[in-house]
């Protein structure tokens, strides 16, 4: 996996995680849980999360310098096999340069973006990457505006097998031509949809087809979404209009391209219901003969989060306002299929294989985060992963990545892998070796430090190598949880009634009083004797005698309570430490047998074998944890 630094980037190896005493931090492969990881390599790179991308197929790592980018060939130790230069040279003492790059799907081509400056007006430039023509510069267009950071919209993108390049030209519509462009200007073809601000291609869908969707905002037409058919770019299939006041669009395709999700937000509710404006969901077919659908408007609340299964035709959304209900849709009619829980959650991740779903509430929410089997609606584990920015599930689909990250948390920056029965693999904390004061005074003012250390973090991608594997049964666990954790189902049932409420300080002093007064339950309260006539009457001998007896037996009691607290207290320890060693002998007598089973040929490894194997690292964790205590 890798993170990205203040000091650059690091590649770690996940699957090399070994207990060790060594002194060290992030920059070692040091973990905050006396866990070390193997540091696979480091390389230059902006302090930021967006001067970095991988290839989808894993195999390559480009990275953003001074010169322009640097490309990294993964399997051979990341070493560099080309750079990219920049185009437009600084101007005007405007620092310009590349501030994102991306990969075409097969590794052909490379996009860079540079800053834009209106007298290098082209900052959008695409890179022939085949072995043939390698770094040859084969197209330049304008992203206007753009000067950092994430991109506002993708200017080129290709279809799936390359075969085909579209470019976003603004006032114009889609330009579709050859994905090499090496054909002439009036050999492409244009989808004409002049107002059109964002498009997303399909996978190869039905009859070996490749859809785009376009989003079109609201001018002095309705905002729209429409799809058109790549092989006939000039005839629409489907749309869909928007309600007005619509400003931002989000459109995601299923697994084989035969179904669309287009999420419309908007920051006004002119129901008044929400402070965080309203959301519209919608569901379109390519069939040509489906009219598009609404799942969910300002009625059913805010969407939340949504996501499409990587390999079926189905589709959960987490909807409606704290607590908000999670739900299972069909892809192919977009009928609800179930309803998995209502909790305080607003983030939802597939895992590759479309087994295990992760269910978060993070952001404003505490951090709770469970775990999904989508094979059998089970809860697999519950845990909570506080103060998450970020997360994403490896391509195993058996480990979960979570990160705190900058700018949005300049301090804690951290990053933890959990395995999807929630057993954590490691912890990483990226903090300074020293802490320095808070402010310091740069002769224009006091700033305010922070220790922004971490900016991004992410798996590498893989293509193959992986298989789905069913969930290994945990011993000692019992049934596991039909469904998502629920909130509304956690109070007590219709029957069942409880005492009548009472305020704090209604069991006793005058708050009960004036209660009970109010209830009708005491006519009067009880009067004091004020002012100087009223002194306070002495005590008897016989009343002074009975109180210190009285006092006396008390001390007796603590002190012979407190003999009796220590002798426990021992006798525990003796008991721990008992138990501890017994467990270690247990333990490490599994070990013994996971290296007997290791030494068997992969075709002689049963079904319990393997079993057993996904038991080795939690063992090994446990005797690690005995260990150190």
């Amino acid at each position: 996996f890798l993170a990205a630094t203040k000091d650059g980037i690091i590649i770690y190896d996940a699957m090399s995680c070994s207990p060790s005493d060594e002194e060290g931090n992030y920059a070692s492969g040091r973990c905050a849980d006396g866990i070390s990881v193997k540091v696979v390599a480091t390389l230059p790179s902006p302090p930021n999360a967006f001067g970095h991308t991988w290839s989808r197929d894993g195999a390559f790592l480009a990275s953003v310098c001074d010169e322009g980018v640097r490309i990294y060939d993964a399997q051979k130790g990341y070493k560099g096999v080309q750079t990219i230069p920049r185009v437009a040279p600084d101007v005007g003492g405007r620092v310009g340069g590349v501030r994102n790059v991306q990969f075409s799907p097969n590794n052909s081509f490379l996009v860079t973006y540079e800053k834009w400056d209106p007298q290098f007006a082209e900052n959008c430039h695409i890179w022939d990457l085949r072995p043939e023509a390698a770094g040859k510069k084969l197209y330049s267009c304008t992203l206007k505006g753009y000067t950092s950071g994430a991109l506002p919209v993708e200017m080129v993108k290709w279809s799936p097998d390359e075969s085909l390049c579209l470019e976003l030209v603004p006032g114009e519509g889609l330009r579709v031509q050859k994905g090499d462009f090496s054909g002439e200007a009036s050999e492409a073809t244009m989808i004409s949809e002049r107002g059109v601000a964002n498009f997303v291609l399909s996978p190869v869908g039905p009859g070996g087809h490749c859809c785009v969707s376009l989003y079109m905002p609201e001018s002095a037409m309705a905002a729209r979404v429409a799809i058109y058919r790549l092989s006939e770019p000039d005839k629409m299939i489907t749309e869909v209009n928007l309600p007005s006041k619509v400003k931002d669009m989000s459109m995601q395709w299923n697994f084989d391209g035969s179904a669309l999700l287009a999420l419309a937000s908007s920051d006004v509710d002119e129901t008044g219901s929400s402070y965080f404006g309203t959301t519209y969901l919608y569901w379109m077919s390519v069939d040509g003969k489906t009219k598009p659908k609404q799942v969910s408007g300002s009625a059913e609340g805010l969407v939340q989060d949504l996501v499409w299964s990587p390999c079926a035709n189905e589709f959960m959304i987490i909807l409606g306002m704290m607590p908000a209900t999670v739900s299972l849709y069909d892809g192919k009619t977009a009928k609800l299929i179930s309803t998995l829980g209502t909790n305080r959650r607003n983030t939802v991740k597939w895992n590759p294989w479309g087994r295990f779903v992760a269910v978060g509430g993070f952001g404003t929410l505490a951090g709770d985060l469970d775990f999904f089997d989508r094979s059998c609606e089970e809860t697999i584990s519950s845990i909570r992963a506080a103060l998450t920015v970020d997360c994403s599930w490896a391509p195993d689909g058996r480990h979960f990545l979570t990160s705190t990250l900058a700018p949005r948390m300049n301090e804690g920056n951290q990053l933890t892998i959990f395995k999807y029965d929630g057993a954590q693999l490691l912890r990483m904390d990226y903090k300074p070796d020293v802490i320095e004061g808070r402010h310091e005074d740069t002769g224009a003012g006091a700033r305010t430090k922070t220790q922004a250390l971490l900016f991004a973090a992410s798996w590498r991608p893989a293509s193959a190598g992986y298989e789905d594997r069913p969930a290994t049964p945990r011993p000692g666990v019992g049934k596991r949880k039909k469904g998502l954790p629920d909130m509304l189902k956690a109070v007590a049932a219709p029957g069942a009634v409880g005492p009548a409420y009472r305020p704090r300080g209604a069991e006793g002093g005058g708050a009960s009083l004036v209660a009970a007064m109010m209830r009708g339950e005491v006519t009067d309260a009880p009067r004091e004797e004020r002012g100087w006539a009223s002194e306070a009457k002495p005590m008897e001998e016989w009343e002074i005698k009975k109180l210190e007896k009285q006092r006396k037996k008390e001390a007796e009691a603590r002190e012979q309570a407190e003999k009796e607290a220590g002798k426990k207290a021992i006798r525990d320890v003796e008991q721990a430490v008992k138990d501890r060693a017994a467990k270690l002998k247990a333990l490490k007598a599994q070990l013994i047998e996971f290296e007997k089973i290791k030494e068997k040929d992969w075709d002689e490894l049963t079904d319990e074998d393997e079993a057993m194997l996904e038991l080795e690292a939690d063992v090994r964790e446990q005797i690690a944890t005995l260990e150190k205590s």
